[in-house]
């Protein structure tokens, strides 16, 4: 009976290490958008977590993972506000140049 409840107690604390991990990985594919971002912070809080209670190698794994997202999707995000900006302002000023009647 002890061995069963050390055993799951043992699953749930590697199990919240695995959700950071896959979580990590997602951010890394969909930074896209601002995905990244919200995904790295809520993976990163999780692994953060679990490194706290019980250190593991995906847990600590999951970390850099969800730092590289999340970095990823500001970067991102920085860019294409770069890009985006003068490309309105471009836009804005031919519709300046061409009024409708």
């Amino acid at each position: 009976m002890v061995e069963k409840r050390e055993e799951k107690s043992k699953h749930t604390e590697e199990g919240i290490g695995i959700a950071g991990f896959v979580l990590g990985i997602l951010s890394i594919i969909f930074f896209i958008g601002g995905a990244g971002i919200v995904i790295g912070i809520v993976g990163f809080s999780l692994c953060l977590s679990q490194q706290r209670k019980h250190p593991t190698r995906l847990g600590k794994i999951g970390l850099i993972l969800n730092v590289i997202g999340f970095a990823l999707g500001i970067i991102f995000l920085i860019a294409y506000t770069a890009y985006l900006f003068p490309k309105m302002q471009e836009i804005m000023q031919q519709s300046q140049a061409f009024p409708v009647a």
